[in-house]
């Protein structure tokens, strides 16, 4: 089911072409004699200094006015809507215990496989996500100067996380002035001013160093599922028979109604109090619908629309002061500092706690059995909607000394010291409390009375916690001369602990709350580091990088990470590129250490459709009851990544760069999803376990199989995941008599993107399927011309598979515009539109919005910004 990547890289070639032939122009290069000496800089990916800014790997640099010309409000938005999110990334989730969490996910290798820096150093994993990505939410705006990407593997010079690539958020420093900014946003389809921004950054030069500061607040609000058309409830016959079933036919809905099962679990049933449920609140609430694809025939659900009530996004207020100094103690010794506080708030909303009614006797009178025994699913809409309220406080403070050794060849050494506390807390409001409702039932007290309710009404806490501490020093030298200059070394030592713990309410862990589940967990490891790297110009046009870093684990042992690369400069306007590296990640301290916990995850049983003569285009989506287990036998993953590239200044003012890249990954640890476990168990390939597991109903009378009620899942170590594609970027820069223009057209192509689908079974290609897109491409257009400016981008997410054997869903194209006004000592104004012709994500075929990390459902923004410098 592979797509057509032959048709698309002719496409590709002759578009490429066309560009070339457009833009290329004779030229003439010549080094001029007596320029003074190029600076020599850390770039991303390697700790020595160099004056090449085209290295021997590829980075990709996203400045503050790109950012602003694409549209971007936060540093997530910026890192999303890039090219190399290939397979999009986790952002503001309502319903979810990371709601107000933003993570970055390069070449959809995972979150946890790229390492996030700032200013070239460890930006530590939240405790929220187990410690094993960063939350991006974290990092103020304001204050960052640029981003660099480095795609490809850098653990020979970061450490473990760094396997798929770098994100290095470099900050402002050597701030000189003062600058104000404010403005905010309106989202056409909610009305109002959904977000708010205000800035403030300034600096202070003085004779031995300088203090910049920064204070950055943004708020962005949540988005209801009912102000969406895709994600407000529906209930449709689309298949023309007269009968809507459950879940192939409607979405928003869900079975947590008013559903009882009987003992055997042979059949579902409405409530018997369904009806009144329905006349009570509406059938717009409440509502029978069938479900023989999911059950016998003659099932039905007393189904409860969760979409008129739940948010989908989650809201963010950020509030951060970002302090970053430096002052010059004594000669060629330089102090630096930095602090930032960040404090993070998030809201959503949950529909009322959907909890299962266990042994419900036969006297029930919401039971049809007439059995004792009977299992129900319900939605206790009497407590009211469970609201998530998220604080998350992040602490970083980094500190340290630099400087040279003029008697050692001006050796430059850095020595600092880094820690960094994390506090996560949620408040949930509105659980269900299955003691209060014992309470009641012992007691005769009415359900629905306003004591009865009181009694049921449960808070939950979690408390999520991380720390982090870090020593490094390294020094940088020459040593040695080779034909093409002097060999630069670099050698350092590091020593860093972290710590993680996600403590629950005693209730929660006790599993006497509806609606809610989870367990305190906690885990801790130290990690002492040596690194080298050494650049060799073994001539004037190439020089070798050769690098390895050696980690020992307190929790589950040591690794070393190599890496060669090298780079050609074959003509004075083109330089090719090549590298091979070796990285590993350890396992996350929440995967090694976390407690069972319960979830309601979505998965797909295609082997009941299967077995029922349901076909797979019409096999529906349905949240399971779901346990996951932690594994403290879990190993590193290793890896190899090859890149290989070309950068071509065709004309001064017009670059292409190509790279192919092959990421190769072994021991693959990950959470099999609950369709991988259904799948697996069926067919074999997965042997159940207390980890790996599927409960089902009863089979058939004819052997079909029954619905998957209950699912076990956890971690492990795989086989492989191999990730192979081509980037190309396209940049240039015009001045001419009536302005200048700018372009910059970056992409993507995923050509294999090999995996495990089914528990057990070998990996196959995914590239192209639901979720996972061959290419995507990002294109900026900018004019400038006196005080003003114009910019237009371009977001193009390709098309896909929607299933294994199903037709496409279609693409995605977004289009943001901006102007700015530069009015001099009076400040600048940008007036601007993002997604301009108000697309919708895409949805399935059914209508349903599944994939929120791949499209985001904003819709046609309008925003305005002034800025004021001095």
């Amino acid at each position: 089911m592979h797509k057509n990547i032959l048709a698309k890289s002719v496409r590709f070639a002759l578009i490429s072409g066309a560009a070339a032939a457009a833009f290329s122009a004779p030229a003439v290069y010549a080094a001029e004699e007596g320029a003074d000496e190029v600076e020599r800089i850390e770039v991303t990916g390697s700790r020595i200094k160099r004056s090449d800014l085209e290295g021997a790997s590829p980075v990709t640099t996203i400045t503050t006015e790109d950012m602003k010309m694409e549209g971007n409000f936060t540093v997530a938005d910026a890192l999303r809507n890039s090219n190399l999110n290939s397979f999009g990334s986790f952002s503001e989730r309502s319903g979810s215990s990371a709601q107000s969490q933003a993570t970055i996910d390069l070449r959809g290798a995972g979150s946890s496989r790229t390492l996030v820096l700032i200013d070239g150093k460890r930006f530590p994993g939240s405790p929220t996500l187990g410690g094993a990505s960063a939350n991006l939410n974290a990092i103020p705006m304001a204050a960052v100067e640029r981003i660099e990407i480095l795609t490809d593997g850098a653990s020979s010079t970061y450490g473990s996380d760094a396997i798929a690539g770098v994100v290095n958020i470099i900050m402002k420093k050597n701030y000189q002035g003062v600058e104000f900014n404010v403005g905010g946003g309106s989202r056409d389809r909610d009305g109002g001013l959904t977000s708010k921004e205000f800035s403030v950054v300034a600096g202070y030069e003085m004779d031995k160093g300088n203090i910049t500061f920064a204070f950055d607040h943004q708020d962005r609000d949540g988005i209801a599922d009912a102000d969406r058309e895709y994600t407000a409830p529906w209930m449709r016959d689309l298949d023309g028979d007269g009968t809507i079933q459950a879940y192939d036919e409607t979405d928003g809905w869900s079975w947590y109604g008013a559903t009882v099962f009987d003992p055997s679990f042979s059949q579902a049933n409405a409530s018997l109090l369904c009806d009144d449920l329905i006349s009570e609140y509406g059938e717009n609430v409440f509502k029978r619908v069938a479900a023989d694809n999911d059950w016998s025939e003659g099932s039905e659900y007393c189904m409860y629309a969760y979409g008129n009530v739940s948010y989908n996004k989650a809201s963010v207020d950020r509030n951060t002061v970002y302090v970053d100094a430096n002052y010059e103690v004594a000669e060629d010794v330089e102090w630096f500092g930095r602090v930032m506080f960040t404090q993070n708030k998030s809201f959503g909303r949950y529909a009322p706690p959907a909890a299962p009614w266990t042994n419900m006797s036969a006297d029930n009178p919401h039971n049809p059995t007439g059995e004792d025994g009977a299992y129900g699913l319900f939605r206790w809409v009497g407590i009211g909607t469970r609201d998530g309220n998220v604080d998350d406080y992040n602490q970083d403070y980094l500190t340290g000394l630099r400087g040279s050794i003029s008697a050692w060849n001006d050796a430059e050494w850095e020595i600092y010291y880094h820690h960094n506390i994390a506090d996560n807390k949620s408040i949930g409001q509105y659980y269900l409390s299955y003691s209060g409702l014992a309470y009641n039932e012992a007691n005769g007290i009415d359900l629905g009375s306003e004591e009865g309710v009181a009694n049921m009404k449960a808070t939950t806490l979690t408390q999520d916690r991380s720390t982090f501490s870090q020593w490094n020093g390294g020094i940088g030298f020459d040593a040695f001369e080779l034909p093409g200059g002097d060999a630069a070394h670099f050698i350092g030592a590091e020593f860093f602990e972290q710590t993680y713990e996600s403590v629950y309410d005693a209730q929660s862990e006790a599993g006497l709350i509806g609606g809610s589940a989870g367990n305190s967990a906690g885990g801790e490891r130290d990690v002492w580091a040596v690194f080298y790297e050494v650049a060799l110009p073994v001539v004037d046009s190439v020089e070798i990088n050769l690098a390895a870093r050696y980690d020992k684990y307190s929790d589950f042992g040591s690794n070393t990470a190599p890496k060669a690369s090298v780079r050609w400069q074959a003509l004075d306007n083109v330089v090719v590129r090549a590298s091979y590296s070796e990285a590993f990640r350890a396992p996350a301290l929440d995967q090694l250490y976390a407690a069972t916990t319960f979830s309601a995850d979505t998965g797909t049983d295609y082997p009941f459709c299967e077995s029922n003569g349901i076909a797979e285009a019409d096999c529906s989506s349905k949240q399971y009851d779901t346990y996951i287990r932690a594994n403290s036998n879990l190993g590193p993953e290793t890896s190899e990544y090859i890149n290989l590239g070309v950068a071509w200044d065709i004309v001064d003012d017009f670059s292409v760069k190509v790279d192919y890249f092959d990421l190769n990954i072994d021991n693959v640890i990950s959470r099999r999803s609950i369709t991988n476990v259904m799948e697996g168990v069926a067919g074999g390939t997965l042997t159940p376990d207390e980890t790996f597991y599927v409960v089902r109903a009863p089979n058939g009378p004819n052997g079909e199989l029954g619905a998957a009620r209950e699912i076990g899942t956890g971690y492990g170590n795989g086989d492989k995941m191999q990730i192979v594609g081509v980037d190309a970027t396209f940049a240039g820069n015009f001045e001419t008599d009536i302005g200048d223009f700018g372009i910059n057209w970056t992409n993507s192509f995923i050509i294999d993107y090999i995996i495990e689908v089914e528990g057990g079974a070998e990996a196959i290609n995914t590239a192209g399927w639901n979720g996972q897109p061959d290419y995507k491409s990002v294109f900026t257009a900018s004019y400038s011309y006196s005080d003003h400016s114009f910019s237009w981008n371009m977001n193009y997410t390709d098309s896909t598979y929607e299933d294994k054997d199903s037709g496409k869903l279609d693409s995605w194209l977004i289009h943001n515009i901006s102007y700015i006004y530069d009015a001099g000592n009076w400040g600048s104004i940008l007036l601007g539109v993002n997604n301009l012709t108000d697309e919708d994500p895409v949805l399935s075929s059914s209508g349903k919005y599944e994939n929120a990390d791949l499209y985001n459902n904003y819709g046609r923004e309008y925003r305005a910004s002034y800025t004021l410098k001095f």
